[in-house]
């Protein structure tokens, strides 16, 4: 029933630092609304990917998720409701502030808030980057991909596979538990990580168009080493070259390139390992942190690598 990850809800006591790190950093086109209360990011011809609101007390962040229409929205509250999760419909005011015809919203079981929306508009304006970018690559696969850790990792399994439609791309069991899954053919929307800790969102993924603009971005890093949550590497999977970057609620943003694609093909997998090089995961346990770097030993052993697939070789439908 999902075809994308259409847009991210964040409310935040640090309007100001959001304003700054997305503009200039990220790159993404503020469009303020009110003054210090709200704001819309923009990351491509669509009227907003982030919607912004000014909150005292502790940051949330939600997501959106793109279905086709308003059948397809009915089709999916029933599937929650009968799955056992209370939907509720979108008030004018919600509507208006996503540029979406229609919404739902509901709670995962780590009181995550999740909304099924369709028909987002087309913004006035062609895009303006905040600084001089490529772009990023949406299109029908839509914003990015989100992975975060759950305490309830079959019932999030199961939500986002059995009610919402997704489909598994790969999976691993080291050094944490983690299930891909995809809605389209970008390689992964939705990671879920089981780690042991406490539910929390571990990253939105960016994907630039030019390889040049995930190198400046980590330059721009370098300036403060404390905001690199994770540092360059390559993933084994999905095989984009990524760092993640600390946002000032303390979740991260992956911001990579050249992500591969999958197909009506596509065959499951169990992963070796998280990345291929690189990656260095500083929040991780000392312990999971060491046993992370052998895994990345062992493969550089093995001689394993992989190609690089531009966005443009690839069919994207």
């Amino acid at each position: 029933m999902i075809n994308a990850l259409s847009y991210i809800v964040v409310e935040t006591p640090r309007m100001r630092e959001w304003a700054e790190q997305a503009s200039t950093h990220v790159g993404l086109q503020v469009d303020v609304l009110e003054a210090g209360k709200t704001m819309r990011l923009r990351a491509d011809e669509k009227i907003q990917r982030f919607v912004v609101t000014a909150i005292e007390g502790e940051s949330t962040m939600g997501m959106g998720f793109e279905v086709a229409d308003e059948q397809t929205l009915i089709a999916c509250a029933a599937a929650l409701e009968a799955a056992g999760y209370k939907t509720t419909q979108g008030t004018p005011d919600e509507i208006e502030f996503r540029g979406v015809q229609d919404m739902i919203h509901f709670r995962d079981h780590d009181g995550v808030r999740l909304e099924i929306a369709y028909g987002l508009k087309d913004a006035d304006t062609e895009f303006a980057p905040g600084r001089p970018i490529g772009g990023f690559r949406m299109g029908k696969m839509g914003l990015g991909h989100v992975a975060f850790i759950t305490e309830h990792f079959e019932e999030t399994s199961n939500l986002y596979r059995n009610v919402l439609g997704m489909s598994l791309t790969d999976y691993t069991y080291k050094p944490f538990k983690v299930e891909f899954l995809h809605c389209n053919p970008r390689h992964h929307t939705i990671g879920i990580a089981h780690t042991g800790g406490k539910s929390a969102i571990y990253h939105l993924m960016l994907e630039y168009n030019d390889f040049d603009d995930v190198g400046r971005a980590y330059d721009t890093a370098l300036m403060n080493p404390e905001s690199i949550g994770v540092t360059l590497g390559r993933h084994i999977n999905d095989h984009a070259t990524s760092f993640y970057l600390k946002n000032p609620d303390g979740w991260m943003f992956e911001l990579g390139w050249a992500t591969r694609t999958v197909g009506p093909d596509w065959e499951v997998e169990e992963l070796k390992g998280m990345s291929l090089w690189g990656h260095d995961r500083t929040w991780l346990p000392d312990e999971k942190r060491e046993e992370a770097r052998q895994i990345l030993k062992r493969l550089a052993a093995e001689g394993m690598r992989a190609p690089v697939v531009l966005p443009n070789t690839q069919k994207e439908q």
